[in-house]
């Protein structure tokens, strides 16, 4: 794999990626701020993908209740499809209020 190298994920088509290719990377902007709001990322059983790697970006401006940014990153592991689902929850809530369906389609 290329250093650096990767694509972002979208919601409304199918993501491709290949095995010992470029990394993919799924960004929520909201990380909730002041508001308790949590994004949770739910990966399948496929084993087509692994999550490697979650990253919060804060943000730049020190004031209270400024939202940052929560990145995942993914990598091909065998050819096949799968999905990821990022799901958010209200503070202390159980069910969530927000979901997102990413597919991943992976190529020898």
């Amino acid at each position: 794999m290329k250093e650096g190298s990767g694509i972002l994920l979208k919601e409304n088509f199918i993501n491709s990626l290949s095995v010992g290719g470029e990394q993919a990377w799924f960004i929520v902007d909201n990380n909730g701020g002041s508001t308790g709001y949590s994004w949770k990322c739910v990966v399948d059983n496929s084993g087509i993908y692994k999550l490697v790697k979650r990253i919060v970006l804060h943000p730049s401006v020190l004031a209270v209740g400024v939202p940052g940014s929560v990145v995942w990153q993914f990598e091909a592991v065998k050819p096949g499809e799968g999905q990821v689902l990022f799901q958010l929850y209200p503070p202390g809530g159980i069910k969530p209020v927000k979901s997102v369906r990413i597919t991943i389609e992976v190529k020898s």
